[in-house]
């Protein structure tokens, strides 16, 4: 009774190990975002560069400094004797920044907008990699689409087979008739074996995109049943215009802001360098105890408290140099500015177009498929009662096949193109 029980608990499990997860986009894009490595190494810049911030207002607090010294030392007098003493001396000493024409402050606020270039260059990494992962999540329901279609073409193939057959027997048609049908029945197993082989290679890369493999590869993917041919009803729409999507481009594409930010970085690395012109003031203080061997003509404690200034006034044309050459630095960025501005125009209404170009395929083949259907039951119809031949069947039924296969592709390919949009605006 108990091995009974163990191996009825040992199928379940086996049972339970072996269940198939299945994952939509969201769950996809999910996944992405939390194992991918492209992802993981820009955020680690963005965390270095956060870093960076904070150490350059370090500047801001005072600078506390210890130094110690222990030892002997050894001189030799005028009169020929030796004297060795013991050393045992301490300092502590304190700097304060007082004002520095804005030096400081140049570079404390090019830090920060170094840093939120980098997560704004993080953030459109993420982006870039759910339109990246998006496409192929697509590519896979494609394929897997693709390989009813070749299903549904091997059984034609094999009913047209069954039909010579019968027509042979009775007399009706030719041998050929039968050798053709076999023929077309291997070749559409040969076509249904090609379309599952590339909904493998189609997997593996989503797989590498997504720096993962879910559910250790034992998942699926959602995927609506198509109803063939009616899928134009079924399409999402977009409601914004192409102006309306290029100035929500402009606020939201993180590659824009990116920019932006790298501009504000050179300006306050210009203030920063223009402070080299004017002096540097400062607060200073230390203090010293030491201990030499009683000897009376060093003092045992000694402080000093000052205001300290440092002014470089002439540095062989440095500081006029490195201030041109952050000025220049901000003229490169601005164009950049409106090169990445020009370039998110463009990505925006090529996205829009493209929408709408794979929506009118999407019809166009809708309309085709249908044609083609009506087309291929008028041919067998005509085939049975001998009003054509079998060469004329066979291109119908092809003709057919091919219109399936098209229909999927413009259906998963608008829907990629909705991805492509989305992107492009930054959604």
């Amino acid at each position: 009774m108990n091995l009974k029980k163990y191996i009825i608990a040992l199928l379940l499990a086996s049972s339970l190990e072996a269940k198939t997860t299945v994952l939509n986009i969201d769950d996809i894009v999910e996944i992405t975002l939390k194992h991918s490595p492209d992802i993981e190494v820009s955020m680690f810049n963005f965390q270095a560069a956060k870093e960076r911030t904070r150490a350059s207002k370090s500047f801001y607090l005072p600078s506390v400094d210890l130094h110690s010294v222990t030892g002997k030392q050894w001189s030799k007098q005028s009169d020929g004797r030796d004297v060795n003493v013991d050393v045992l001396s301490g300092t502590l000493g304190a700097t304060q920044l007082l004002y520095d024409f804005g030096k400081t402050e140049g570079l404390v606020v090019s830090s920060k907008e170094q840093a939120l270039a980098l997560k704004a260059q993080m953030q459109q990494i993420v982006s870039d990699k759910i339109y990246v992962v998006k496409n192929l999540y697509y590519n896979v329901l494609k394929a897997k689409s693709i390989i009813v279609v070749q299903k549904k073409n091997l059984v034609l193939q094999k009913q047209q087979l069954n039909r010579a057959k019968k027509y042979l027997t009775a007399g009706i048609k030719t041998i050929i008739d039968v050798s053709d049908a076999e023929v077309r029945v291997e070749q559409a197993k040969l076509d249904l074996e090609n379309a599952q082989y590339d909904l493998e290679i189609q997997r593996a890369s989503l797989e590498q995109e997504m720096g993962f493999v879910p559910n250790y590869g034992k998942y699926s993917l959602y995927r609506k049943e198509l109803p063939l041919p009616n899928l134009s009803n079924s399409l999402p729409r977009v409601s914004l215009n192409v102006s309306q999507l290029e100035l929500f481009a402009y606020a939201h594409r993180y590659i824009l802001q990116n920019s932006k930010h790298i501009v504000n970085s050179f300006k306050s690395h210009v203030n920063s360098k223009r402070a080299d012109y004017y002096p540097t003031l400062s607060l200073g203080a230390n203090y010293t105890a030491q201990d030499v061997d009683n000897n009376i003509l060093i003092p045992k404690e000694q402080g000093e408290v000052a205001i300290n200034l440092s002014w470089n006034l002439f540095s062989g044309y440095k500081t006029d140099a490195e201030v041109q050459e952050a000025k220049i630095e901000v003229l490169k960025a601005s164009t950049q500015v409106n090169t990445i501005k020009l370039a998110i125009k463009r990505e925006v209404l090529e996205a829009h177009i493209g929408l709408r170009r794979s929506k009118k395929s999407v019809e166009l083949s809708e309309t085709i498929s249908k044609s083609s259907e009506k087309k291929y039951e008028q041919a067998k119809k005509r085939y049975e009662n001998e009003l054509s031949d079998y060469i004329e069947l066979q291109e119908a039924q092809q003709g057919y096949i091919e219109s399936l296969s098209n229909l999927v592709n413009t259906y998963y390919n608008y829907y990629i193109s909705m991805a492509q949009l989305d992107h492009a605006v930054g959604r």
